[in-house]
């Protein structure tokens, strides 16, 4: 009875012990989870998916429409009954520099993320929960380094070069359109190196495979990402990347290139050195061993195997087919072609920016444009460049959990819906939620799960001079000429690698100076 009774209460004692420790454990995680309305904390209610509000707050907030700023009061109104009318707007475009530098009249700001990081010293670093609940409806590339040492802004639009095909064209042609990893770019043409593979079907038939062309450095750009590098890779204004290995794996591509015909009305065919014997002249033989050249009657030509039809007519003789893996271009002879062979159905593929131009060709000509992220290497997609717009929270906010509510709610999807419909400006929206929105033209919807694939163009400065800003490295110094001898394969990576870092290299002794005041 006594081992029993011992057992008996070891147990109960076991018991209460692990009672005792979840009570703690769970009085613990209340009291840390706690939050305070203090002015500087951003509370957030996952029950209800709001930010609470602290009292007496009221807040001003740019838009760039009234139709959302109507939307906002309403939506603010409706979810919290007891701060009617606490939130008002004010209907004006993206602050310029000049506007920001004479000082922020709302507690919610809408400029560029360029501007935006020229006036951090006047923006609010919100905090986490902001970041976690409103940021993660914009896509990480879209964030830039403006983030990277907090949280100052809320990207909401973006512009910039997309990937684009004719899906009417590409029907028309023959190719499966089949996507099975849901891209929106038919599995056939997925990469760069399946496009190159596809080059003597489509050649065929029309002019150009891609309007590659070495003529324009920023439009480029793109090329040279596909080893993952990119102008915001190092996130060091003074170091962009030039010699690491994803930049020569960019290059790497660029040299793979050089293999194809893009454009077969200036590709030469390749130099088939087996028939070297075959092209080299034949020795004159003397004159007693040439025929004669007199003749005293007329030469008829010798119609003998010339093909007939039942009516005697001579039959047209087919055209040599051209096997286009065996030709290629030399870069110099890639011309802009980005409009002219798109538009007049000679390529299936094009680099676009002006998308109202291409809506205007599309209903004209009745071919379907689709607009995508850009085929991938390796692997991984290219990453071309992007303007954004977007929120910022005035530094001098003192209701910043009631700002970060006001920014979850132009961040919603019935907002977003709401800003592009009155605004027409392409939203940014991260393409796992893109069910939230209600937008009706299937093109602005491409266009906003395309741009999730596009770097926000980068806002870092010279470490040294921060007046320059590190992007200028690259629209700065001429690495066309390199490029050029490298898709020619006049040079290899490891040397075009060496030539463009001796470029940045000159470039930033000049100009990632202290200078003196």
């Amino acid at each position: 009875m006594s081992n029993s009774s011992s057992k008996n209460k070891i147990i109960i004692v076991g018991a209460l012990s692990a009672l005792i420790i979840a009570v703690v454990a769970t009085t613990f995680l209340l009291m840390s989870s706690k939050c305070t309305l203090d002015g500087k904390s951003a509370c957030y209610d996952r029950n209800v998916e709001t930010f609470l509000i602290e009292d007496k707050a009221e807040l001003t907030v740019q838009v760039e429409s009234e139709e959302l700023g109507e939307y906002l009061v309403s939506k603010w109104n409706e979810l919290h009954p007891t701060h009617l009318d606490k939130v008002s707007y004010i209907v004006r475009a993206p602050l310029t520099l000049e506007e920001l530098s004479q000082g922020l009249e709302t507690d919610i700001i809408v400029t560029t993320q360029n501007n935006a990081a020229f006036a951090l010293n006047m923006l609010y670093d919100m905090p986490q929960k902001v970041s976690s609940v409103v940021g993660s409806t914009v896509p990480s590339l879209a964030q830039d380094t403006i983030n990277l040492k907090g949280y100052y802004f809320v990207q909401n639009s973006i512009k910039g070069p997309l990937f684009t095909y004719n899906k009417t064209l590409m029907e028309e042609l023959g190719f499966d359109l089949k996507d099975e990893d849901n891209s929106s770019i038919p599995d056939v043409f997925e990469s760069w190196d399946k496009i190159a593979q596809n080059v003597d079907p489509v050649l065929q038939e029309i002019d150009v495979l891609f309007p590659l062309t070495f003529t324009d450095q920023i439009s480029f750009y793109p090329f040279l990402t596909g080893g993952r590098w990119s102008l915001n890779f190092t996130n060091s204004g003074s170091e962009p990347g030039f010699d690491s290995k994803e930049f020569r794996d960019g290059l790497k591509l660029v040299e793979a290139m050089g293999n194809t015909a893009w454009d077969k009305t200036t590709a030469e065919p390749l130099v088939d050195e087996t028939k070297d014997d075959e092209t080299k002249p034949q020795e004159e033989k003397p004159d007693t061993e040439k025929p004669s050249t007199e003749t005293t009657e007329e030469v008829k030509p010798n119609n003998e195997n010339t093909p007939l039809t039942e009516e005697g007519e001579e039959v047209e003789e087919l055209p040599e087919i051209i096997d286009y893996t065996k030709y290629r271009n030399t870069a110099e002879s890639l011309e802009w072609k980005y409009e002219s062979a798109f538009y007049e159905r000679q390529s299936l593929f094009t680099i676009v920016n002006d998308f109202d131009f291409a809506r205007q060709y599309a209903e004209a000509s009745g071919d379907e444009y689709v607009y995508t992220a850009f085929p991938s290497n390796d692997g991984y997609r290219l990453t071309p460049s992007a303007e954004v717009d977007g929120y910022a929270v005035n530094k001098d906010v003192k209701y910043i959990s009631a700002a970060a509510e006001v920014l979850r709610i132009l961040r919603s999807g019935e907002a977003v819906t709401n800003y592009y419909n009155s605004t027409h400006k392409t939203p940014i929206y991260h393409r796992n939620l893109l069910e939230v929105l209600s937008i009706e033209d299937n093109m602005v919807m491409e266009q906003i799960k395309a741009y999730n694939y596009s770097d926000a163009q980068p806002v870092m400065a010279l470490d040294k001079n921060p007046k320059v800003l590190a992007r200028s490295i690259y629209t700065s110094i001429d690495m066309m000429p390199v490029l050029r001898d490298l898709y020619d394969g006049k040079i290899d990576v490891e040397t075009a690698q060496k030539e463009i870092v001796a470029l940045s290299k000159e470039w930033l002794e000049k100009h990632d100076i202290i200078e003196e005041e």
